[in-house]
C-alpha cells in the first residue's frame, strides 16, 4: 500500500466510559493528518508546506509528482522515495481521471521507468517532476485482467469472496446506521440540533446590524423577508419533532434485540451501484485461432449494452475493436473494414480503442452516462466501505447471513463461469508459485534501516494473505475430496496433498507419532501449537533460521494443515536430512554443531537453557529446544526448523494431575499440555522482580550493619551536627535508591540483560550522576539466572533428580495454578475484566498466559449463589458448554455424509436450545439422515450427558444442572457461539425457541416488512403467507436455516515491528501528558500500518480508534469522529459486526458525535450498540450500565428529562445489582441520578439518592474528598428545596415539574424574539446537571428568571407566541 494511496488514521479500540454532562464548546474541525488522498492533492500547497518545514532535509522530502495522462487529465501524486513505479501505476489506474488505464508505461524525459525501481533510485528525478503516461501492448495475461477488472469494478461489490471468506463476508451496516434514510442528506438533519439555533443567532445578528436601514429593506423585500421567517418556524418544529421522536423513544428495558439488528440488506443496497452493461462476456469464438494470434488477436469478447445492442470486440495487442463476427459467422476484422461498401457503414466508424472503457464509452451513451453515476456514487461513501479486500482471508463472516439473495446468483451471468479463466488463464498458470522461495527471499530481503524494514513487513503481510487464501481454497478441496492424494493405498488419516507447490495434511495421527500422549486429540492439538511455535519464531526473526508458510484450516470437522513445500524434501529420506532435534521419538537425536549455536539466539529470548537429552544407544546431546523440534537443512542451503509445537515447557502441575487415571474425573484426552508463552513471560517477570526486591533487602540490611560499624571517633565528632543529615541521608537512600534499582531492572529486563543500565544517560547533572552512581554500585553484584527445560517432564528427560531448569518449569506451571487463574476469576467476579463474549474471554485468558482447559477451575472459583457473578460465570460455563459442542459436531461431521451436515448441525442446535419448542427433534429429520443411527438416537438428554461429559473429560467441570439453569432466556447467546466455533453460517430471521403466539409473530412480520397500517390486499397475502410459515415451522432451526459453512484459519501473523513500536509509544507518550508527541507517534504508526497491511486490517482499526480518543481528548471532536467512523466500519468488516470491537468502538463514536453536538445521530449510534449487545450478552453486565448513563447524558442535553431520568434510574440498578451498594461506581451513579431527579423537579427522591451517596463518599473517603464536599452541598440545597416544595400547592408542583421541561424551549423562543439575548447552543443549553447548584436550582425552582432587553416578558413564560 503507498503512501500515495493512505486515507485517515487507525486506532485502538477503548472501553466506553462515563462522561459528564458538561458540554465542551467545538472548534473548527481541522483536517487529519494525511486525510487527503492523491486526486485531490494540491501540489502548490504542498511544496509551500514543504518549504516552510525547513527542519526536514531535502532529501527526506516527499515526490509531487504530476502524471500527464493521453487524454489530457494530469495526476498530482505524492509519494516517498521507497515507493516504487508499480505502485504510481496503481494509483493512477485508480484515480477516475484515469481509471481507464490499465495497461501502461511511465516515461520520465522520453525514457521508460522500469516498475521495480524505486523513486529514490532514479537518476534525474526531481521532486516535482512530471511523467508522462504511454499506453502500452496488451499481452493475452495483460488483456484478460483488463476485462476481469473492468467487470471488478462494474459490480462494485464490497464483499470478498464467498467461496473463501464466506457469505456476505466483509460487508459493513455503518452507512444505514448514519443514514436511516439511506443519503448523506441525513447529515444536515443530524446536525439540524445545533444548526438551527446557530441559523437563529446569525440571523438576530443580522437583523441587529440592519436597524438603520431595516425599514428599507422590509418595505423593497417583504415576501422574501416573510418566506425566511416561515423557513424558520417550519425548522424549529422540525428539530422539536426529531428531538422527540429520538432513538430510545419506545425503549424497553431487558428486552432482547431482533436478529435484523445484524441485517446487511440495507446497507448492501445502499452501497450498490448503477448498472452498466447488460454483460461483458468471453465469446464462443475462443480461443485465438493461430492464424489470428500472429495477427495480434488475444481475445474475443461479446459485449451487450443497456440499449440491446450487442457487439462482438477484438482485444488485440494494440487495443479493442468491434468485430464483424456474429454469432454464426466468424470475422475477427476490423468491423469499417469487414463492412466496407454498405451502405449503412462508414469509414470513420472504426469503434477502436485502447481501454475497453473508452470502446464502451463510444458504443453505448448509457454506458457513459451511468459509469459517471457510478464514479460519482462510490465517491459519496467512505473509503473503507467500498475498498476491497486485499485478501479474503480477513473479511470477518457473519454468523448470520441473507437467506433469499444467497440462496442463489442474484442475475443471471454468463460470464461468471469464465472468472476463472480470466483471472488465471487457460492453464491456471497464474496460480503456479514457489511459496517458499518468495518467503524465505523475503526473510532475506536487508533490513538495514526504517525503508527497508517498513518494505519487507509489508512483503510480508501480501505474502502471508496470498498464501493464505490459496491454502484456504486447497483444505477446503481436500474436505470435499476434490484433490487426489500423492499416497492413495494408505488409510484416509495417513493421506497427503499437494497442489500448487503448498502441501497438505490433516490433523491426525496418522503416522502414530503421538500414541503416548493421546493420539489423534494429540496431533489435533499439536497442528496448533505448531502455528504458535512458528509464530514466535516469527516474531523474533532470528538471522539465519527458517521457518515454513504454515496455515492450519478447520473446515466441516476436519482439521488440515497447509504448508509450503521444503526443497528436496521428496527427493531424498527424510531421516538423512534431520540434523537437529529427533523424527523417532527420540531414537536417535541430532545435535549438529552449527545448528545448534544458531538456536541460541532463539533460547536466550525464550528463556530456554541448554540441557542434556539421551538417545536410544546411551549417548548423550545438548540441545536448547525440545527433541521434538526438527532442524533440518534444505536443497537451498537454508537451515529450516519444523514442528515447532513443543517451544514453551510442559505444564507439569496439570500433567501430573489431570492426565492420570486417578480421581473422579476421566483421564485427560492427552498429554501435550503445554505453558503458554504468555505465562512464561509473565513467571519470568514476576520473578526477576521479587529477585530484586530481595536483594534490595538483603543490600539495605548490609548496608545499615556497616554504617553501625563505622569509625566511632569519626562518628562522636560529627554526632552533634550530622546526626540529622545521617538520618535523613538513609530515608533518602532507601526512598529513592529501591525503586531506581527496580527500574533500571525492568529496562535492564526488556532489553535481556538484567542489572545493566543504560550507559549513555547524561551525566553532566552532579545529583543524577550521583543517584545514577549509586544505583549502578548496587546492582553491580546482582546476579540472575532463570531458564527452563522444553523436555523437562517429558519421555526426552524423565526427571528422577529436579535440576534447576526442572524446578523453574515446575514453578511457572504452580504459578499459573496458585497466582494466575485464582486472579483471573477474581477479576471476572469484580469486573476488573468484563469480556462480553467467548472470544472476547479467550483473548483476555491468553493475554494471562492461562490456557482454555482451566475454564472448569475458573467457573468453580465462582460462587454460583452470588447473583453479582451470574453475567461471568454464565459466560465461562457457555464457553465451555459451546467448546463441547464443537467436539460434538466434529465426530458428528466425520460420521455422516456431507450432504446431511446441515441437517446434523440443525438437529444438535435443536437439541441443545430448542427443546421447548420440540421436546424430540430427531423426529424431523429426513428418511436418509433417520437411517444413520448417531443422528436417530440423538435426544436431547442424549446430547446433555454427552456434553457433560465432554465438559467433564475436556475443562475438569462438573456441568450438572447448570446448563438447565443458565440457557433458558439465554438461547441467542449460546446459539451465537456454537455457530461461531463451527464455522455455520444461518438465515437471517427471527428464531423462537418455545412456540411462538400468533399475535406476536404477526407484529413481528409487519415490522419487517414496515407495510405501515393501511394494507393493500396483496400486502396482506404476503403478510398471512409469512404468518402461516412460521406458526408452521416444526423447530427452532431446520436444515434449510443453515446456508453456509466457513473455513476457520489459525495463520502465523507477522507483525509490523516498526508500527507496533510506534503505537506502544505514542500511547505512553499520551499516559504521560505529552499529548503532541503522542499524537505524532500514533499517526506515524497509523501511517505505517496502512503501508504494511493496508485498510482494511483489525490493526488498522485498532489504530484509528487510539488516534480518535487522541483528538477527543484535545477537543478536536470533529476530527475525532470522523477517525472513529472509519475505526467502526474497519472492525465491521474485519471483526465482525457483533464482535466486542465493534460495540466498543460504537458506544466511543457516539460520545464523539454527541460532543460535537451531533446528539440525535449519536443516539441512533448507542441504541445501535446496546441491541448488538443484547444478542451478544445480557442485560446484566457492568458496561451496560455506562451505556445506559451516557444515554442519560445525551437525552438531557435534548430537554429530554424524563426519558433521561429511566436510564440514570437503570444505571444505578444494574450497579447496585452486580456491585452491591458500597460501590464507589454506585455511588457516582446515584450522584448522576439524583441531579437527574432535581431536573424533573423530583426533589425528595433526589434527597434520599443524594444522601446515600454522600454517605459512602464519607465513609470511604473522609470529609475532605472533594466528592464528598460535592455531595453534601448538593444534599444541602436539595433538602431546603424539597422542603419548599412540599409547602406549594398540588397546581403549582405540576406547574414546577412541567417548568422543568420546557424551561429551556421558552428560552429558545424568547431568544429568537430578542437579539439582545445571545442565543445557547444545544451542546451548552442541553447540559443543566453539571452547571453551579445555585444556578441549576435557580433554574429548576424559577427563583431567578432571565432578564431579557426590551421589557418584561419573562413574565410570561406560559403565554402564547406571536
Amino acid at each position: 500500500m503507498s503512501t500515495a494511496q493512505k486515507n485517515n488514521t487507525e486506532a485502538a479500540a477503548v472501553k466506553a466510559s462515563d462522561f459528564s454532562s458538561t458540554e465542551a464548546s467545538v472548534g473548527e474541525a481541522k483536517a487529519p493528518k494525511g486525510a487527503g488522498t492523491t486526486d485531490s492533492v494540491d501540489p502548490s500547497a504542498e511544496n509551500t508546506a514543504n518549504a516552510e518545514n525547513s527542519e526536514i532535509p531535502p532529501e527526506d522530502l516527499p515526490y509531487t509528482l504530476m502524471i500527464k495522462a493521453p487524454n489530457g487529465a494530469e495526476v498530482p501524486i505524492i509519494a516517498t522515495a521507497q515507493e516504487t513505479v508499480q505502485d504510481i501505476k496503481h494509483v493512477v489506474s485508480e484515480t477516475p481521471a484515469t481509471i481507464e488505464y490499465s495497461c501502461f508505461y511511465l516515461t520520465h524525459n522520453g525514457t521508460r521507468l522500469n516498475e521495480a525501481s524505486e523513486l529514490g533510485e532514479i537518476a534525474d528525478l526531481d521532486k516535482d517532476s512530471q511523467l508522462e503516461l504511454f499506453e502500452d501492448q496488451y499481452t493475452e495475461r495483460e488483456a484478460r485482467l483488463h476485462v476481469s477488472r473492468l467487470r471488478d469494478l462494474l459490480a462494485g461489490s464490497v464483499t470478498a469472496n464467498s467461496e473463501i471468506a464466506g457469505l456476505d463476508a466483509g460487508a459493513p451496516i455503518f452507512g444505514t446506521i448514519k443514514y436511516p434514510d439511506g443519503g448523506a442528506a441525513d447529515a444536515i438533519s443530524v446536525g439540524s440540533e445545533t444548526s438551527s439555533q446557530t441559523a437563529k443567532s446569525a440571523n438576530d445578528s443580522t437583523k441587529q446590524g440592519s436597524k438603520k436601514d431595516g425599514k428599507k429593506r422590509r418595505g423593497q423585500n417583504v415576501p422574501e423577508q416573510q418566506k425566511k421567517a416561515e423557513d424558520e418556524e417550519t425548522s424549529i418544529a422540525r428539530d422539536r419533532t426529531a428531538a422527540t421522536e429520538h432513538a430510545f423513544k419506545d425503549f424497553e428495558f431487558n428486552k432482547i434485540s431482533d436478529f435484523s439488528v445484524l441485517s446487511t440488506r440495507d446497507a448492501l443496497k445502499r452501497l450498490a451501484l448503477p448498472k452498466c452493461v447488460q454483460q461483458v462476456i468471453l465469446s464462443g469464438w475462443n480461443p485465438v485461432p493461430r492464424y489470428r494470434q500472429l495477427k495480434g488477436d488475444l481475445l474475443y469478447l461479446l459485449v451487450t449494452t443497456l440499449e440491446n445492442q450487442s457487439y462482438h470486440v477484438t482485444c488485440s495487442r494494440d487495443g479493442f475493436y468491434v468485430n464483424a463476427s456474429s454469432m454464426v459467422r466468424f470475422s475477427p476484422e476490423l468491423y469499417s473494414q469487414a463492412r466496407s461498401g454498405h451502405s449503412n457503414v462508414r469509414s470513420n466508424n472504426t469503434f477502436a480503442a485502447h481501454s475497453l472503457i473508452t470502446l464502451l464509452r463510444q458504443l453505448s451513451p448509457k454506458f457513459g452516462q451511468m459509469f459517471e453515476e457510478l464514479q460519482k456514487g462510490m465517491s459519496r461513501h467512505e473509503p473503507v466501505e467500498i475498498l476491497p479486500f486485499v485478501s479474503s482471508e480477513q473479511a470477518a463472516s457473519p454468523w448470520l447471513v441473507r437467506a433469499a439473495e444467497n440462496a442463489g446468483p442474484e442475475f443471471y451471468d454468463s460470464a461468471r463461469p469464465q472468472d476463472v479463466y480470466l483471472r488465471l488463464g487457460a492453464q491456471a498458470a497464474d496460480s503456479l508459485r514457489d511459496w517458499n522461495e518468495e518467503l524465505q527471499s523475503i526473510r532475506e530481503m536487508p533490513r538495514t534501516n526504517f525503508s527497508e524494514r517498513v518494505l519487507r513487513d509489508r512483503q510480508f503481510f501480501k505474502w502471508h494473505s496470498e498464501f493464505a487464501e490459496a491454502a484456504v481454497r486447497g483444505a477446503m478441496a481436500v474436505v470435499d475430496c476434490e484433490m487426489a492424494p500423492l499416497n492413495p493405498t494408505d488409510p484416509e488419516e495417513q493421506h497427503m496433498y499437494l497442489r500448487d507447490n503448498i502441501f497438505y495434511s490433516k490433523g491426525f495421527d496418522g503416522r502414530e507419532t503421538f500414541t503416548g500422549l493421546g493420539g489423534d486429540a494429540a496431533a489435533h492439538v499439536a497442528t496448533g501449537k505448531d502455528i504458535t511455535g512458528v509464530r514466535l519464531l516469527s516474531q523474533l526473526d532470528t538471522e539465519g533460521l527458517h521457518t515454513l508458510g504454515s496455515v492450519v484450516v478447520d473446515y466441516r470437522g476436519v482439521r488440515v494443515v497447509a504448508q509450503s513445500v521444503v526443497p528436496g524434501i521428496f527427493r531424498r529420506q527424510e531421516t538423512t536430512q534431520i540434523v537437529y532435534g529427533s523424527i523417532d521419538s527420540g531414537v536417535t537425536i541430532g545435535d549438529d554443531a552449527e545448528f545448534h549455536k544458531a538456536m541460541e539466539p532463539v533460547a536466550k529470548q525464550l528463556h530456554f537453557g541448554e540441557h542434556t537429552v539421551v538417545d536410544e544407544a546411551g549417548e548423550e546431546h545438548r540441545l536448547y529446544t525440545s527433541i521434538d523440534v526438527k532442524g533440518l537443512t534444505g536443497t537451498d542451503g537454508r537451515k529450516y526448523v519444523l514442528d515447532l509445537y513443543r517451544m514453551t515447557p510442559a505444564d507439569v502441575g496439570f500433567l501430573e494431575s489431570e492426565c492420570m487415571d486417578d480421581g473422579d474425573l476421566p483421564k485427560y484426552p492427552h498429554k501435550l499440555v503445554l505453558l503458554r508463552p504468555e505465562l512464561v513471560e509473565i513467571f519470568w517477570e514476576n520473578s526477576i522482580r521479587k529477585a530484586v526486591q530481595e536483594y534490595a533487602v538483603e543490600k539495605a540490611g548490609k548496608t545499615q550493619q556497616e554504617n553501625k560499624a563505622g569509625d566511632p571517633e569519626s562518628v562522636s565528632e560529627n554526632k552533634d551536627n550530622d546526626e540529622p543529615k545521617k538520618a535523613e541521608g538513609t530515608t533518602d537512600t532507601k526512598e529513592v535508591g529501591e525503586p531506581k534499582e527496580a527500574d533500571e531492572t525492568e529496562e535492564a529486563k526488556t532489553n535481556g540483560q538484567a542489572g545493566k543500565t543504560d550507559s549513555s544517560k547524561d551525566e553532566s547533572s552532579d545529583p543524577e550522576a550521583a543517584k545514577e552512581d549509586t544505583t549502578k554500585d548496587a546492582m553491580a553484584d546482582f546476579d540472575f539466572s532463570l531458564e527452563f527445560s522444553p523436555d523437562a517432564f517429558t519421555s526426552a528427560q524423565p526427571q528422577e533428580e529436579e535440576d534447576a531448569m526442572a524446578t523453574a518449569v515446575r514453578n511457572a506451571s504452580k504459578f499459573l495454578r496458585e497466582v494466575s487463574v485464582p486472579a483471573f476469576a477474581r477479576d471476572l467476579a469484580a469486573y476488573t475484566t468484563s469480556p462480553l463474549c467467548g472470544d472476547a474471554l479467550s483473548v483476555a485468558m491468553h493475554q494471562r498466559g492461562i490456557n482454555m482447559r482451566y475454564l472448569g477451575m475458573i467457573a468453580d472459583l465462582l460462587p454460583a449463589s452470588t447473583e453479582s457473578t451470574t453475567s461471568a460465570r454464565r459466560l465461562v460455563i457457555f464457553e465451555m458448554v459451546s467448546r463441547a459442542t464443537k467436539h460434538i459436531l466434529r465426530n458428528l461431521f466425520r460420521d455422516v455424509p456431507a450432504h446431511l451436515h446441515t441437517e446434523t448441525l440443525a438437529l444438535v442446535l435443536n437439541a441443545l436450545i430448542g427443546t421447548k419448542y420440540c421436546a424430540d427433534p430427531a423426529t424431523h429429520l429426513s428418511d436418509e439422515a433417520k437411517r444413520i443411527p448417531v443422528l436417530a438416537n440423538m435426544t436431547p438428554k442424549c446430547l446433555s450427558d454427552e456434553l457433560s461429559e465432554q465438559v467433564a473429560l475436556r475443562f475438569r467441570f462438573k456441568l450438572g444442572e447448570s446448563i438447565r439453569l443458565l440457557v433458558p432466556g439465554n438461547e441467542r447467546i449460546l446459539m451465537r457461539e456454537v455457530c461461531l466455533k463451527v464455522g455455520a453460517q444461518l438465515a437471517l430471521q427471527q428464531y423462537h425457541y418455545e412456540r411462538p403466539e400468533e399475535t406476536a409473530v404477526y407484529a413481528e412480520v409487519m415490522s419487517a416488512l414496515n407495510f405501515g397500517t393501511k394494507l393493500t390486499k396483496p400486502m396482506k397475502r404476503m403478510v398471512r403467507e409469512k404468518v402461516d410459515a412460521v406458526m408452521a415451522r416444526p423447530l427452532t432451526v431446520l436444515a434449510g436455516d443453515v446456508m453456509n459453512f466457513v473455513a476457520l484459519t489459525k495463520v502465523s501473523t507477522h507483525h509490523a515491528s516498526f508500527a507496533d513500536e510506534a503505537f506502544d509509544a505514542g500511547r505512553m507518550a499520551l499516559d504521560q501528558g505529552q499529548k503532541d508527541l503522542g499524537l505524532e507517534l500514533l499517526l506515524e504508526s497509523l501511517a505505517l500500518h496502512e503501508q504494511t497491511f493496508g485498510f482494511l486490517h483489525s490493526e488498522s482499526a485498532r489504530c484509528y480508534a487510539v488516534v480518535s480518543l487522541a483528538h477527543y481528548e484535545a477537543g478536536e471532536y470533529a476530527i475525532a469522529a470522523d477517525f472513529m467512523s472509519k475505526a467502526v466500519i474497519i472492525s465491521e468488516r474485519t471483526v465482525g459486526l457483533d464482535n466486542p470491537l465493534t460495540i466498543h468502538n460504537y458506544l466511543n463514536l457516539s460520545l464523539y458525535e454527541h460532543a460535537r453536538g451531533n446528539t440525535l445521530l449519536a443516539l441512533r449510534l448507542i441504541r445501535h450498540a446496546v441491541d448488538l449487545w443484547s444478542l451478544v450478552n445480557s442485560p446484566d453486565h457492568p458496561d451496560l450500565a455506562t451505556a445506559h448513563n451516557n444515554i442519560g447524558v445525551m437525552l438531557q442535553s435534548l430537554n429530554m428529562y424524563d426519558d433521561a431520568l429511566r436510564f440514570f434510574k437503570s444505571c444505578v440498578d444494574i450497579r447496585v445489582r452486580l456491585l452491591g451498594e458500597e460501590h464507589v461506581l454506585v455511588a457516582n451513579a446515584q450522584h448522576s441520578l439524583a441531579k437527574a431527579l432535581a431536573l424533573t423537579g423530583e426533589f425528595k427522591e433526589a434527597v434520599q439518592v443524594e444522601r446515600q451517596a454522600h454517605r459512602f463518599f464519607n465513609n470511604s473517603f473522609g470529609e475532605q474528598d472533594p466528592r464528598t464536599q460535592e455531595t453534601a452541598e448538593w444534599l444541602s440545597e436539595l433538602t431546603l428545596n424539597a422542603v419548599r416544595t412540599a409547602k406549594l400547592t398540588k397546581a403549582a408542583q405540576e406547574k414546577l415539574r412541567n417548568f422543568a421541561n420546557t424551561a429551556n424551549l421558552m428560552r429558545v423562543d424568547r431568544d429568537s424574539k430578542d437579539s439582545a439575548e445571545p442565543s445557547t447552543t444545544a451542546g451548552v443549553a442541553g447540559s443543566k446537571g453539571d452547571l453551579p447548584i445555585d444556578q441549576l436550582l435557580e433554574f429548576i425552582t424559577g427563583s431567578s428568571k432571565p432578564k431579557p432587553k426590551g421589557g418584561r416578558r419573562s413574565k410570561n413564560i406560559g403565554g402564547s407566541r406571536r
